[in-house]
């Protein structure tokens, strides 16, 4: 087969991925003959190997989270990452720079896909004696190539959210025709990512069945109990399509984006939030699970929630990851641990500050809340327990089994400065970490990173219906009519989560806000802050100036004092709102691609 060179890159078509369930054993230099010869198992397996592009939130140096390129944490070792809060990266040098990354993801789908036209033809030379296998595989192959599209779609919208309008490829290229691809819009991507999602929806299964729930057990998608079945696990289904729509829209309507404040664009992405809550194929979806911890991990060796996606959790999309590592709760843990962590994810003192009341509902910087700065952590908002190790709270278990304390105070075993990786915060990160492991063991548990769900779909309904309607109307859209206010989506998420509903009466401006902090708080750890505050143009007030930490002193009668301080002072420029794009794929533009504003 001619070889290609992808855009811009001379990165090889298939560079290793990390090891998981979807991953395969493709051959890298392959020639067209024996790729459309080769039988439905490796066909199958090439258009499966799209879905290792899939993000991991915990893929850069050190395991270190964008979260820690954010006001919600600060990395407390040495990585690249940290680059981006001093302003140290660039067109040369970038921590999250995905650009060819996400490029070669693309070509890969779209080699798949030109490949596969006629699958039906390549299929039956593997099953011409096998009318049942043949009926089984042509339909299977309908639903990989609709999740292939399905897929590229989503690796542009991550591209578009880091760099802005960027070329709209859906065929392989040649080098020759690289060097000459512009730059299309962001609307313009963000309405492709829209058609492709509308497009592919009808040939996506609404769910997958029977996949991979040991026998005894009944939690998470319960269609078949016993089934030993994995191999569909993590695929795409018909309610990923429409999320992806509304993500799409959010962001055109976004300030960043939406320059001119059409409403039209709210309006749009308000009503694929609708489509969810309406469309019966997604109703298994609609759902908040009741324990927002177990959402993100899976505590013991029977629960195997998450990586289960779909009926009775409102979980949506998931990338599935080993379950026989635990290096993610080894960089994580606190420190004083025998055979401790790394304590790599601190959570700042800007983010626990975000936490409202639970007995009142209000914001910690109300004077009518109920706050006590000497015990600060009373009565809040029962996530932050949840997302926050909180100083003198159980985190993991000693060598003798029973629970173990953390002693983030100053001069505890976990404290500040205590050791190397120690917090600099005075928090360690709970959410997604597995809470009961001893550290002088191997601990292995079901494992994955939720990329899509429910409560964000609400959360984007709610910011889209607000910024199109107001707080509380429900008027009709296209002739459809809306089933829930703004106040009504973002109340399901907090009263899911025990908190106060946000009363009727808001403005428009205070309801932002209120939705605004909902996000920061539900979505911590997400990957949805560091982009967020971007697209809302609010950066150079959220990433700009001090990251602050609580510096936790421990009383001679063992009761605590809490000192509010800077953990270190943060830069962020206008031109910082988007990535620019990388030096080399500039230059070998031939000046065909533009850089972004500032850089």
């Amino acid at each position: 087969m001619k070889k290609y060179i992808f855009i811009l890159s001379t990165i090889s078509l298939l560079a290793a991925c990390k090891k998981d369930f979807l991953d395969t054993q493709i051959q890298q230099n392959f020639d067209q003959e024996m790729f459309l010869n080769s039988g439905f198992n490796n066909l199958r397996a090439f258009g499966m190997g799209v879905y290792n592009y899939l993000p991991q939130f915990n893929r850069f140096d050190g395991n270190a989270m964008l979260a820690s390129a954010s006001d919600e944490a600060d990395y407390a070792r040495f990585g690249d990452i940290q680059n981006f809060n001093f302003g140290a990266w660039g067109p040369f040098t970038n921590p999250d720079d995905v650009f060819a990354y996400y490029y070669r993801a693309i070509r890969h789908a779209n080699l798949f896909l030109e490949q596969t036209v006629d699958f039906r033809a390549l299929l039956v030379q593997d099953t011409i004696t096998n009318k049942a296998n043949y009926i089984i595989n042509v339909d299977d192959f309908v639903k990989l190539r609709a999740e292939v599209r399905f897929l590229r779609a989503y690796f542009y919208m991550e591209l578009i959210k880091r760099y802005g309008g960027i070329p709209i490829i859906t065929k392989t290229v040649s080098p020759e025709e690289a060097v000459t691809l512009r730059r299309n819009t962001f609307l313009e991507c963000a309405n492709f990512v829209a058609a492709e999602c509308d497009s592919v929806y009808n040939d996506l299964t609404n769910h997958y069945l029977n996949y991979g729930i040991p026998a005894g057990q009944t939690v998470g998608r319960g269609d078949a109990p016993g089934s030993s079945d994995i191999s569909r696990l993590g695929r795409v289904e018909k309610p990923a399509a429409i999320v992806l729509k509304q993500r799409a829209l959010l962001f055109a309507a976004s300030p960043l984006h939406n320059t001119t404040g059409d409403i039209s664009l709210w309006q749009r992405s308000a009503a694929a939030g609708q489509q969810i809550f309406s469309d019966p194929n997604c109703s298994h979806v609609n759902f908040l699970f009741s324990n927002y911890r177990d959402l993100f991990m899976s505590q013991n060796t029977t629960n195997t929630l998450t990586p289960r996606k779909g009926a009775n959790t409102g979980i949506i999309l998931t990338r599935p990851f080993s379950q026989t590592s635990d290096a993610f709760e080894r960089a994580n843990y606190p420190v004083g641990m025998t055979n401790g962590g790394a304590g790599a994810t601190c959570p700042s003192q800007n983010l626990v500050d975000a936490f409202e009341m639970r007995t009142t509902g209000k914001p910690i910087t109300d004077p009518t809340s109920g706050y006590d700065p000497a015990n600060p952590y009373l009565n809040r908002d029962p996530r932050l327990g949840f997302i926050v190790v909180l100083n003198n709270s159980t985190m993991g278990l000693n060598t003798n089994n029973s629970a173990r304390i953390t002693e983030s105070f100053q001069g505890g075993l976990d404290g500040i400065g205590a050791k190397i990786g120690a917090t600099t915060t005075g928090y360690y990160l709970r959410k997604s970490c597995v809470e009961n492991y001893d550290l002088t063991r191997t601990n292995t548990r079901a494992k994955s990173w939720v990329l899509m769900r429910f409560a964000e779909v609400l959360l984007n309904f709610a910011e889209a219906m607000n910024e199109a309607y107001g707080p509380d109307a429900m008027p009709s859209f296209g002739g459809v009519p809306f089933t829930r206010s703004a106040r009504d989506a973002v109340n399901l998420v907090r009263t899911r989560a025990g908190m106060p509903a946000i009363p009727l009466g808001l403005s428009q401006s205070e309801m932002r806000a209120r939705i605004r902090n909902e996000r920061r708080v539900e979505l911590a750890f997400e990957e949805h802050r560091f982009f967020d505050v971007r697209r809302w143009k609010i950066a150079e007030q959220t990433d700009s100036g001090p990251l602050f930490g609580m510096r936790v002193i421990k009383n001679p009668d063992n009761t605590f004092s809490y000192q509010r301080f800077v953990v270190e002072n943060r830069v962020f420029d206008q031109k910082m709102y988007l990535y620019p794009i990388p030096f080399d794929e500039i230059s070998k533009s031939n000046g065909s691609l533009s850089q972004n504003p500032g850089w």
